[in-house]
């Protein structure tokens, strides 16, 4: 089973540009810097992804397991049943029954806890994947404030039809990724690229 995504879009945007656009201010569509990700590319070529993966996999495993060994104890028990059961006296009959019908209760409730919607399945899901978007929206999320970025979109999702390569932020944010796991990520000042001006040197004057 592979674990999914959601598809919420990783959009990162200054509310007053969105505002101003679509009020048609082109003197603010000039300054507009905008990037974008592809954040499918991202999960697949990032190794925790895969490792995630393989946790999930484990575990779904697991469960699948022990859904199948409650499924086969019940068409055993079936099988029993339809062979004993011209031998067997009505009562023996209807007590059999109605264990068959206890254990398929209770494997269709197994299996709608686990796999239904909200189950056990999605939860994990979640759990494995979850810390990594959050990350990968922080690291969006420090790019779009450090460097002017008005909107930074999710091309997986749908929101960039066509896109420069020189805006495509999915590589910085591979390395951005991995350099954070080696526990070598610094972030350096940089330069506002509206204003010319270092962006971390705001303080300097009161040191």
């Amino acid at each position: 089973m592979t674990i999914q995504r959601s598809r919420g879009a990783l959009v990162w945007a200054l509310a007053g540009v969105i505002v101003a656009l679509f009020a048609g201010a082109v003197s603010v569509r000039a300054d507009i810097k905008i990037g974008f990700i592809d954040s499918d590319r991202i999960f697949a070529e990032y190794p925790k992804t895969r490792e995630a993966q393989e946790s999930f996999n484990r575990e779904v495993q697991e469960l699948s397991k022990t859904a199948k060994e409650k499924k086969t104890e019940i068409d055993e028990l079936q099988r029993k049943l339809d062979q004993q059961g011209p031998m067997l006296s009505e009562a023996k009959k209807d007590e059999q029954n109605r264990e068959i019908q206890r254990k398929s209760s209770e494997y269709e409730t197994f299996v709608q806890t686990n796999w239904g919607p909200g189950g056990r399945i999605s939860k994990l899901n979640e759990e494995y994947l979850k810390p990594i978007v959050d990350r990968v929206h922080a690291i969006v999320a420090e790019f779009g404030t450090e460097e002017g970025y008005s909107l930074i979109l999710d091309a997986a999702d749908g929101n960039v039809v066509f896109g420069d390569k020189a805006l495509d932020l999915s590589v910085r944010v591979l390395l951005a990724l991995c350099q954070e796991d080696e526990g070598t990520r610094r972030t350096t000042p940089r330069t506002n690229q509206r204003t010319g001006t270092n962006q971390n040197t705001g303080n300097q004057g009161q040191q």
